[in-house]
């Protein structure tokens, strides 16, 4: 397929190449171009057969703007943008449009070192939670558009009546690592960056693709479990789900890929425990001050030292608040890949960066 090119930069302007459709993998979202514009239809992905939003990305003209889910006329390229998802701020960050960024939410999520130096000079401003967003300064920044989270069911609230475009990035919710990282070339394309995000969505795709490959062709398949329960219920992410199709693709057996969710399900620790309790692997993420141990999480909850994992010292977590987990990851699926193949069949490792064995 051709795809379109868009030579400049957030600072200049668009030459657009007609086609056809560019996005191959993605389920939640279809980029049609045509001679000024692109036509984005976004999925909801919460209601099969539903839209979400549609949009027009043009450079032919400017338009009033009022969220209108049924369809809004954006212009193109973008040169000044809140972002309230840390992973996309790092995203623009490596497709060399980090000059487009005026404001993020959240920054202390938020680890790429250009950004936090840019917010410590005032160059890019806070504003506020995502979810509670600081109106006023958004207001000041007088951004081209803002790029949202969308959630099941809820709105934007105060953002929906300021009169700029508010961009509903649902790339979260694709269910297959490399349809999620495509996405990279959509949000290429908004800023004139399309070179560099169709370069880099080849290299990720190229990368993932090797290292499944290269886990098809091992003989053992352990199985793996993940996470703790939360309160009264254990949520496990469906066999459906980026990382359960991750732990597949890593030469692993998901004790939960029978289930088709690609969202998490509750479950009791009852169900959970006749499912994983003679799992192999035990993956956890952890977000604590003070280091996860074995102790701790028996401590925690005494039946976790039931599993099998637990028992066999075979436990492994992720800090997300010592490394950018959720910052790299999300377009970044062949470096967590890479990662669960070494820790899955260690004979192939090469080298860790997100997770660590359980200490005592």
């Amino acid at each position: 397929m051709l795809t379109a090119a868009l030579i400049c930069s957030c600072n200049g302007g668009v030459r657009f190449q007609a086609d056809g459709g560019i996005m191959e993998l993605a389920s939640h979202i279809t980029v049609q171009e045509t001679a000024h514009s692109y036509h984005v239809r976004i999925a909801n992905p919460w209601k099969k057969g539903t839209l979400l939003h549609t949009y027009t990305f043009t450079d032919s003209l400017d338009t009033d703007y009022k969220f209108n889910r049924a369809g809004n006329t954006v212009h193109i390229p973008l040169k000044r943008v809140v972002v309230m998802t840390n992973s996309l701020a790092r995203l623009m960050v490596e497709i060399g449009v980090q000059d487009c960024i005026a404001g993020v939410c959240e920054p202390e999520y938020i680890s790429d070192s250009l950004i936090r130096a840019r917010l410590e000079s005032g160059v890019i401003a806070d504003c506020g939670n995502s979810m509670y967003p600081t109106i006023e300064k958004i207001m000041e920044l007088h951004p081209d558009a803002i790029m949202v989270s969308p959630f099941e069911q809820t709105g934007y609230g105060q953002l929906e009546k300021l009169g700029i475009p508010l961009l509903e990035c649902a790339d979260y919710m694709e269910t297959s690592p490399l349809s999620r990282a495509e996405w990279i070339r959509f949000y290429g394309r908004l800023f004139g960056a399309a070179a560099k995000a169709d370069s880099l969505y080849d290299k990720v795709s190229t990368d993932y693709n090797t290292l499944k490959d290269l886990a098809a062709g091992t003989v053992s398949r352990p199985k793996v479990m993940l996470d703790t329960r939360s309160g009264s219920a254990w949520y496990v992410a469906g066999g459906g789900s980026t990382i359960g199709r991750m732990i597949a693709d890593a030469g692993a057996e998901y004790v939960f890929g029978d289930n088709s969710s690609s969202g998490s399900v509750p479950l009791s620790f009852e169900t959970v425990f006749e499912k994983a309790q003679d799992a192999d692997v035990w993956l956890l993420k952890n977000s604590s001050s003070i280091p996860l141990t074995y102790s701790l999480l028996e401590s925690d909850f005494k039946s976790y030292a039931s599993f099998k994992p637990f028992r066999e010292r075979n436990i492994w977590v992720c800090n997300v608040n010592e490394v950018p987990y959720f910052e790299l990851t999300s377009f970044h699926p062949e470096m967590l890949l890479g990662e669960f193949i070494s820790i899955f069949h260690p004979e192939m490792s090469s080298g860790r960066f997100f997770y660590h064995p359980l200490q005592e």
